[in-house]
């Protein structure tokens, strides 16, 4: 046998032994990859699924119907929806909470962890959150219900006091009564007629004012909702009937002590508002950490949506009044297509180029921009605007702010946390109530949200 044959014969010793040997390694290293690509092949969906949920979890502003969708098709639901709530981010908190029936159907009870979260969303900073959670323990009836709805009747905001009223009404007069007797004297006069109405149902008692009352009607002339006098008078006539029935009555009725679940403080962490930077119209760079140290209102708004442009006032008069102190950022979402594709709120002032609708692209093209900040700038000019106003042309601030329902109103602390998050507009004193809690300490510390096992 020649050199030539021996080299590649067999692996049985002698010096053909260490071609052999080299291949081995080879061979092993194929069969190691022939069983990642099956074992990849035969988990690509699961795997698939937990790279797309970990993308989707770090967006701060993903599409909501996907999230639900990941949370409904998880392996481990129940541990998917916990991860959407603990990421801090406001869009995965509100998807959350508004699915938590895809993790605990209203037929089975909350795992108490879960209930932990629910108890502590009732007192959220978000109103969003806090509305959908109270309407979960309502639909399931938990025995913490009347506490934290009486816990509302506490809040500065006059239409919180109205969503703890709305979820006070399946509470037994001996409970009900008591709480709602002390809110005939309220500054909010829907707050005074919803009370009267829950006395009416609670005494069966008729004291003669409408809920219809205390809705203001556009007044033709001026262009402004106002209050009726017939209206008022009403409610006035109503509040002193009610007054003289519980002087009379008071005495039948104990006060009840009721107390909100510890779990629900417990469960509570802090949520840091997302750092942004946008422009003004004079191009400044302006971006929320710049603010460290002072409270913030952020102030999502349009051109064209009403609300908006009727709490302008309001706004001016706040940083007249507390500028110096408060930052207020007016964030305008015109350059943003609405729900319709219009760019300003008309289909008339989008007038976009025939290849961003054909190719059906969310951003703006760049003559359309120009005249939407055009069109900012005259009503900053008309509506004598002092504070800064920045533009969120491609809606970079609005979605992880969850502003696209407007007007919609954050409110951050010195410290770069969110203190509030409402829709719609508030008044001056309330503003200023609000601001005033905001720059109390806080009781949650900041830093990273713990998971809650």
């Amino acid at each position: 046998m020649n050199s030539s044959e021996s080299k590649g014969c067999s692996c049985h010793g002698g010096a053909s032994d260490e071609p052999c040997r080299a291949r081995r390694p080879r061979v092993w290293l194929l069969i190691i990859g022939v069983g990642l690509i099956a074992g990849l092949w035969l988990f690509r969906a699961p795997l698939r699924d937990k790279i797309r949920f970990g993308a989707i979890l770090a967006n701060d502003a993903p599409d909501p119907g996907a999230l639900v969708e990941m949370i409904e098709h998880a392996a481990e639901p129940y541990a998917a929806w916990v991860a959407a709530w603990n990421s801090g981010k406001m869009v995965h908190r509100e998807v959350a909470i508004s699915a938590i029936r895809q993790v605990a159907p209203d037929e089975q009870p909350l795992p108490s962890a879960l209930e932990s979260i629910v108890l502590a969303g009732a007192l959220d900073p978000d109103l969003n959150v806090r509305e959908t959670a109270l309407g979960i323990l309502g639909d399931r009836k938990h025995p913490a219900l009347a506490a934290l709805a009486a816990e509302q009747l506490q809040d500065p905001d006059p239409q919180v006091r109205l969503l703890g009223l709305s979820h006070l009404k399946p509470a037994t007069p001996a409970v009900g009564v008591p709480i709602v007797a002390t809110l005939l004297e309220d500054p909010d006069v829907a707050v005074v007629a919803m009370s009267l109405k829950l006395l009416e149902r609670w005494t069966g008692q008729t004291f003669g004012a409408k809920l219809a009352d205390a809705i203001p009607v556009e007044n033709p002339k001026t262009d402004s909702h106002e209050l009726q006098i017939e209206g008022l008078g009403r409610i006035r006539a109503a509040v002193v009937k009610a007054k003289a029935w519980w002087a009379e009555h008071q005495n039948g009725f104990p006060t009840v002590q009721l107390q909100v679940p510890a779990e629900a403080y417990a469960a509570q962490r802090p949520i840091p508002a997302p750092d942004f930077q946008l422009h003004t119209l004079e191009g400044k760079r302006v971006r929320l950490s710049d603010f460290r140290g002072k409270v913030v209102v952020v102030n999502f708004w349009t051109t064209w949506c009403t609300a908006c442009v009727g709490e302008i006032p309001v706004h001016v008069a706040l940083h007249q009044k507390h500028g110096n102190h408060v930052a207020i950022l007016g964030v305008s979402l015109d350059a943003v297509p609405d729900s319709h594709g219009h760019i300003g709120g008309h289909a008339s002032v989008e007038e976009q180029t025939s290849s961003a609708v054909e190719h059906e692209s969310p951003k703006a093209a760049p003559d359309v921009l120009k005249r939407v900040r055009e069109k900012v700038a005259r009503t900053v000019r008309a509506r004598n605007i002092n504070y800064t106003v920045l533009l969120d042309e491609h809606n970079d601030v609005g979605a992880p702010y969850n502003g696209g329902e407007l007007p919609t109103t954050a409110i951050v602390d010195a410290q770069g946390r969110l203190r509030r998050r409402f829709v719609g507009a508030r008044p001056l004193e309330v503003f200023e109530a609000m601001i005033a809690e905001a720059r109390q300490p806080s009781s949650l510390a900041f830093g990273t949200l713990k998971a809650l096992e």
